[in-house]
């Protein structure tokens, strides 16, 4: 019994052999992840002293919820057709996009437009849902980013609204990822803006009658 033990031992060992060896001259070059983050280097004014005396103080706003459609990750996505869409392998944003517009809309509101943030009861309050944030590769490459906002207070939605930013992505020469980035960062920018500016117009506006 001991040599028929040996011989069938013997048997694996040979046969298992040759895929070891197989798998060690197959195995596949390591992913490389490349992250990216749509938030521009700029420098920020000082918002201390009399800069920030000079800003308007009148208005008054609470920042609600700030989410992001569900298929928003950290994977930066892009859209083939109007239909489908897709994930790059080893591009990545550092955070979620929503984390992004959040951080975003606090400075613009609170810091560099002086607006006062309610922490608790009663006043207007801004939701924003991030709709869309892609490469649209076709019919036109553009970077794409679709927002919608709604300012309302504890009774009636005052404002609403949806709008898309596309701006182009270079087709003269690869540009790479670095190209893909930069446009996204350009829509990101101009959306952030016309929030902003669309808020504070309308919490500008006198209160509608009861």
């Amino acid at each position: 019994m001991t040599t028929s033990w040996l011989r069938r031992s013997a048997l694996v060992v040979a046969l298992a052999s040759p895929l070891a060896g197989c798998a060690f001259f197959t195995k596949s070059d390591p992913v490389v992840l490349r992250y990216f983050t749509p938030e521009t280097l700029v420098t920020r004014p000082d918002s201390s002293g009399v800069a920030l005396a000079m800003r308007p103080t009148s208005l008054d706003l609470r920042l609600g919820r700030v989410n992001s459609a569900s298929y928003l990750k950290d994977r930066i996505a892009f859209r083939d057709r109007n239909f489908e869409i897709g994930y790059y392998e080893v591009l990545r944003w550092t955070e979620k996009p929503e984390a992004y517009l959040r951080r975003a809309l606090q400075r613009a509101l609170f810091e560099e437009q002086g607006v006062r943030q309610i922490i608790s009861g009663p006043g207007p309050t801004l939701d924003v849902d991030l709709d869309a944030f892609e490469e649209l590769k076709s019919p036109r490459h553009v970077a794409r980013m679709q927002v919608t906002w709604i300012l309302h207070d504890d009774q009636h939605v005052q404002h609403e609204e949806t709008f898309t930013v596309e701006r182009p992505i270079s087709t003269s020469e690869p540009t790479g990822p670095g190209g893909i980035a930069e446009a996204m960062a350009e829509a990101f920018d101009e959306s952030v803006k016309r929030v902003v500016t669309r808020v504070t117009g309308a919490l500008s506006q006198p209160a509608p009658p009861p």
